[in-house]
Formats: structure tokens, sequence, C-alpha cells
């Protein structure tokens, strides 16, 4: 028992402590809020599409595309979002907050978080927590641009939502990354030496910065004002989003990385991208702050928990 303990605690923590010493630095003033913004711009438009590209370039897309494993994602997601709404509509009467609640409650930080974490706890990098990168990009970016352009200020403003939608989709640094992978390994494109190697630097710098930036970014001010949706938001994303899909997961029959990855999926914090578009849109940027906060700090203890619990019945 101790043995797992050590291993599902080995597992996370050096994660999160990338993070903080992202918090530190920045409470140090090594970094004000203008270097972090533009480190977090630079992260989201260069280095983690680099990253992707670099992933899922030249992959075995025979192993990477699980039939089962995307149609249980795809759907799990969507589920759980409309359970989050009807949540939202329930709880919330103001609209801007059940935009950035909604958001904040179903959209986790997978794309820095789910390779890293889904590593360390396997050992090696499962294509298929990369196939989970591929799906859930554009499937996030889908439900916040409708739910925010519903619940925000600018949804008279935004115009046709399909156009947006699809805006969003085609423009978005990481789903560019992840694609033109892709599109170069199937049409048998080798990238030439002179390039392969600022690509591969690139790529290892992405994880580190980003969750350095994560850290850096971090406002507690804020949280106290709207404790009670960020509670429940947070309880949502940490905890019933796992509770309710993994064992679902294993019954259907998903792989041993499919599980992980699923896991580190579900439990993952609330993205900080969540942030930015629910200031772009028009909602509670507050709100959406504190989500991301509370889940960041929270994760590292459900994540610990969760991988003890995979690995103590045997899933791990």
């Amino acid at each position: 028992m101790l043995s797992d303990l050590l291993f599902s605690f080995n597992a996370v923590i050096p994660i999160f402590l990338v993070m903080f010493l992202g918090l530190i630095v920045r409470r140090l003033n090594i970094i004000d809020d203008s270097t972090t913004r533009q480190m977090n711009a630079l992260i989201f438009k260069v280095a983690l599409p680099v990253m992707l590209f670099s992933t899922v370039y030249g992959s075995d897309y025979s192993q990477m595309f699980d039939r089962k494993f995307i149609i249980y994602l795809v759907l799990s997601i969507i589920i759980f979002f409309f359970i989050c709404w009807i949540i939202a509509v329930k709880l919330i009467k103001d609209d801007k907050k059940r935009g950035a609640f909604i958001q904040g409650s179903f959209r986790g930080n997978y794309v820095i978080l789910g390779v890293a974490l889904s590593t360390e706890v396997l050992g090696f990098t499962p294509v298929i927590a990369v196939t989970g990168v591929v799906i859930v990009v554009p499937l996030f970016n889908i439900l916040s641009v409708i739910i925010l352009t519903i619940y925000g200020e600018k949804k008279n403003k935004s115009g046709n939502i399909v156009i947006t939608i699809i805006k969003s989709i085609i423009t978005n640094p990481l789903i560019i990354g992840i694609f033109t992978g892709i599109i170069l390994t199937l049409l048998n494109i080798e990238i030439i030496p002179i390039l392969s190697t600022p690509v591969n630097m690139i790529s290892s710098l992405a994880t580190p910065c980003a969750l350095l930036v994560i850290g850096a970014s971090l406002d507690f001010s804020k949280i106290k004002e709207r404790l009670r949706y960020t509670l429940i938001a947070s309880i949502l994303k940490l905890i019933i989003m796992p509770v309710i899909f993994i064992p679902l997961a294993i019954w259907v029959g998903i792989s041993t990385e499919g599980i992980v990855a699923l896991f580190v999926l579900y439990a993952a914090p609330t993205a900080i991208v969540s942030y930015a578009m629910a200031a772009h849109m028009g909602t509670d940027e507050h709100l959406a702050s504190s989500i991301v906060l509370f889940t960041s700090l929270v994760s590292i203890l459900t994540y610990t928990i969760g991988v003890y619990i995979l690995r103590v019945i045997g899933v791990i």
C-alpha cells in the first residue's frame, strides 16, 4: 500500500512543483503580469503548437485512432457538458456567471498535462494520450464558443454562431499544429534536418514553460468573492467527472493506456485558456480565474488519490 501511495505521489508532484516554481517566480517579481501574459501568448501560439506537431508527426495512426476510445471520449465530454449546463441553469441566475461556470466545470487543462502526466504514470508516452489531444482541442473549443456565445456580453455582436465556431477552430494554433503534423505524416513528407533540431528544442520547452506560466498566472485576490460557484465547479471538474466516467470506461473495456489518458483528462484542473476566452467573450472572467486557481491547487490532491486508487484496483 505504501509503495502504491509513493508511486502516485511521485507521478503527480513533479508536474505541480514546476507550477509552484512559477508562482514563486511571480511572487518574487522576477516577472510581472505583462511578462506572464506575453509568455502565455508565446506558449499558446508557438511552443504548444510545435510540441503537438512534433508529437503527432510520424505517429502510427493505425494505433493512434482507437475507435472505442474516441467514441467514449467524445460522448463523455458532451454528456458532462450538458450536465454542467443543466446545473448552471438551476443554480445561477446571472448569464455572465453561467458561461464562466459551465466552461470552468468541463474544460480541463489536458493539452499541457495530458501527455506529460500520462507519461509519468505509465513510464512511457502512450500514443492514445496524443489521440486525446487531437480530439479534445477542437471539441473543447466548439463547446466553449457555443456556451460563451449564448451567455456572454458579445452574444448579440458575434454574428452567426456557426461562423464564429468555425473561425475559432480553423484559427486555433493548437489545432493548426496538430493537423499540420497529421497531414505531413499522411503525405509522407519528411522535415529537413536543419528544421528538425529547432522543432525538437521548442517542443521540449513547451510543457515546462507552460507549467511555469500557469503557476505565475495564479491570482488569489478574487477567489473569496465567488467562492460558492468556484467550489461547485471544482467539485464537478475534479471529482464528479472522473467518478462518473472512469468506472464506466473500465466496464466498457477501454485499454489501460486509455483509462490513464481519460483519468488525466477528467481530473485535470480547468484550462487556463478558459480565463482568456471568458474575458474575450464577455462572461465573468473573475469567476473563470477563480476556478482555474482552485482546481489547479486542489488537483494535486485529487490526482494523487486517483492514481493511487487506479493502482490499488490493478488498472495500472
